[in-house]
């Protein structure tokens, strides 16, 4: 085997990733790219054959200090026998190892990496699993059959809350440009409060839609009821798959169930986009892990679906101490409210 460190276009690799990998996409460089971070393509081939891709690009700390991260990657093929994954892996963190000294703008302390398929030789690796970034359990729908089925397939209240949606008059409307991101970050910006969740600023947004150079990527769809808007979700297309990234409501119109209307009504435009997957993105892992995701978790499922967990979320040290810093500012954080 081989490793390569290239911007060629690995996008027709990902289609054989579905869940997740927009995230080490053409698309997700470009948007990096735009935040002004640093990403690198790196490739394992064999016989010009390539059998895992990595992107993998640098988050800025405080006092001159970064780490280098891989979303939901590397891509392994799960083809490959063990001790070829293993191979793939040690030759990819091995090439960012040469990243981090050939680029020695500011330190970085670690590498982090959440692989797509389990490598067992992980755990024999330098390593410490640490609490993922990306979900590492999520919910997806095969959408290779008709639509009538798919709507059989959800639980009855799911389907009872369409209806009622639909009878109580919401409309559900779609763009791809700035009059969705509006409405989308509007809606958001009212959940947050009430639900208490960090939300990314509209500027963020913004760069996703400018990051969609070919127009296919970004998609919102709002619900209105009587022209007010009351509902907004996000999702990212990337064949084969159409995932829902997150969304906003308008609480006091929580009794017309616009959010069942939005999810069915994006289920019926991946179908339309001849799309073969719909992943939730984000559900309780089955460890207790995320107990405050229980309630999003029992609507996601409403809809049916296959749960899937990934191996996680693993560093790779470069400088012990001042990761040990890292990790307990990173606690402190993750315990405020916003």
């Amino acid at each position: 085997m081989d490793v390569s460190l290239n911007a060629h276009n690995y996008d027709y690799f990902l289609e054989q990733f579905p869940l997740g990998s927009f995230l080490q996409s053409r698309f997700w460089k470009r948007f990096l790219h735009l935040q002004g971070k640093k990403a690198w393509q790196l490739g394992v081939y064999e016989n010009s054959h390539l059998l895992a891709h990595c992107l993998v690009y640098t988050n800025k700390l405080l006092l001159g200090k970064s780490y280098l991260y891989a979303p939901k990657g590397p891509l392994i093929l799960p083809t490959l026998t063990q001790d070829e994954r293993k191979e793939a892996l040690e030759l990819i963190l091995s090439q960012i190892r040469d990243i981090t000294v050939a680029t020695r703008r500011r330190e970085e302390l670690f590498c982090r990496i959440e692989p797509n398929v389990t490598v067992p030789e992980l755990t024999e690796l330098p390593a410490r699993q640490t609490e993922p970034i990306q979900p590492s359990t999520t919910l997806y729908l095969n959408l290779e059959r008709p639509l009538d089925e798919l709507f059989a397939a959800c639980k009855e209240k799911t389907r009872y809350n369409i209806r009622l949606a639909e009878r109580k008059g919401i409309q559900v409307h779609w763009s791809q440009n700035e009059e969705g991101i509006e409405k989308l970050v509007s809606l958001i910006e009212s959940s947050k409060t009430r639900q208490g969740f960090r939300m990314h600023r509209k500027h963020y947004y913004r760069l996703l839609l400018q990051a969609d150079t070919e127009h296919t990527t970004v998609h919102v769809n709002w619900a209105t009821h009587e022209g007010i808007p009351i509902a907004a979700n996000l999702y990212l297309v990337l064949d084969p798959t159409m995932t829902y990234i997150h969304g906003g409501f308008n609480y006091e119109y929580r009794h017309l169930m616009a959010p069942y209307l939005l999810q069915w009504a994006a289920l019926q435009k991946a179908v339309e986009l001849r799309l073969a997957y719909y992943d939730f993105w984000g559900y309780a892992p089955r460890d207790g892990s995320k107990p405050s995701w229980a309630g999003f978790s029992r609507f996601k499922e409403g809809f049916g679906g296959t749960v899937v967990e990934s191996p996680g979320c693993f560093d790779y040290l470069y400088n012990p101490m001042w990761y040990n810093v890292y990790t307990k500012m990173r606690t402190v954080r993750r315990s405020l409210p916003f």
